[in-house]
């Protein structure tokens, strides 16, 4: 992982586009990703990131986040199948934390089936605490319904006044791209 790189794409256009949006797609069920017409909108949004991670001329992971002022929200993190287990997640997020000093969120399913507690694993081994408190996502679509998710926070734990406030000031912005009903 000597030759990783992070590219930020700011358009649909940029050449590994293409294959970072299958990974994303392959990686994330219907309601917790969004659909293309609105990551068209949100490319070049100043807060948002959709970073491509490559080894060489092979795409290895992606790393999709919001840079606010007081967070850094990890909306969506994934390594090529085939590449699974062999350290890259876990670097990738290393190298994210390490480049701010602001704290880190970011959302997993609930521990109710043996990959979501291996989720859960690899964000607590680099790391993140895994907070309680009841959280919804909203719907990356208008009349979607929202999904029951947990928080996970790095370098510590947030109360539930501190989550409710991320979802009542930041969320407005995460979802102001949502389409109404496009595929």
């Amino acid at each position: 992982m000597e030759q990783t790189r992070l590219t930020d794409i700011k358009n649909t256009d940029h050449p590994l586009f293409g294959a970072a949006w299958r990974l994303y797609k392959t990686s994330f069920p219907p309601e917790e990703r969004r659909r293309l017409y609105s990551q068209k909108k949100i490319m070049n949004h100043p807060l948002y990131h959709f970073e491509a991670v490559t080894d060489g001329d092979s795409l290895v992971g992606i790393i999709l986040w919001w840079g606010f002022a007081g967070v850094r929200y990890i909306e969506h993190l994934a390594t090529s199948p085939h590449l699974r287990g062999k350290g890259y997640g876990r670097r990738i997020l290393e190298k994210f934390i390490s480049g701010s000093a602001v704290p880190v969120l970011l959302e997993v399913e609930h521990p109710t089936t043996e990959i979501s507690k291996r989720r859960i694993g690899f964000y607590r081994r680099t790391g993140f605490v895994l907070n309680g408190h009841a959280y919804r996502h909203p719907p990356y679509k208008k009349g979607g319904d929202y999904v029951s998710l947990m928080l996970m926070t790095y370098p510590a734990a947030i109360t539930e006044d501190e989550a409710a406030r991320f979802c009542r000031q930041y969320h407005p912005v995460i979802h102001e791209f949502r389409p109404a009903s496009r595929p």
